[in-house]
Formats: structure tokens, C-alpha cells, sequence
């Protein structure tokens, strides 16, 4: 039957997060400085990037469709 088979993954599913759950720790405060470093300097770029492509966007719309 079906309901087995879901029973059988919701089973497994459990004994995975049970195993991740297990091996959570928190992190130190140089870990965290250093993530929160990474995650700014990531945002940071992307967003230079959509600057520097919104820029001449805009400028070639004013010039061809003035």
C-alpha cells in the first residue's frame, strides 16, 4: 500500500534530521564574523554589478527614446 511506503520516507526523513540535529553545534564568534563578512562582501558585489548594468541601460534608453 501507499501509506507504507509514505510511513517508510517519513521514517527515514525523521532519522535524518535526527542525525543532523545531533551534530549542531554554534558557532564560535570568529566563525560568525567571518560568515557575516562573506555574506557583505557577496551583497556588496552584487550589487556594484546591478549598478554598473543599470547605469548604461539607463543612458542608452535616454539617448535612443528621448
Amino acid at each position: 500500500m501507499d501509506i507504507n511506503k509514505y510511513y517508510n520516507q517519513l521514517l527515514e526523513f525523521l532519522d535524518e534530521c535526527k542525525r543532523v540535529w545531533l551534530v549542531l553545534r554554534k558557532p564560535s564568534k570568529e566563525e560568525y564574523i567571518a560568515v557575516a563578512k562573506v555574506t557583505a562582501l557577496g551583497i556588496s558585489l552584487l550589487g556594484i554589478i546591478g549598478y554598473v548594468i543599470h547605469v548604461p541601460i539607463t543612458y542608452i534608453k535616454g539617448i535612443v527614446k528621448p
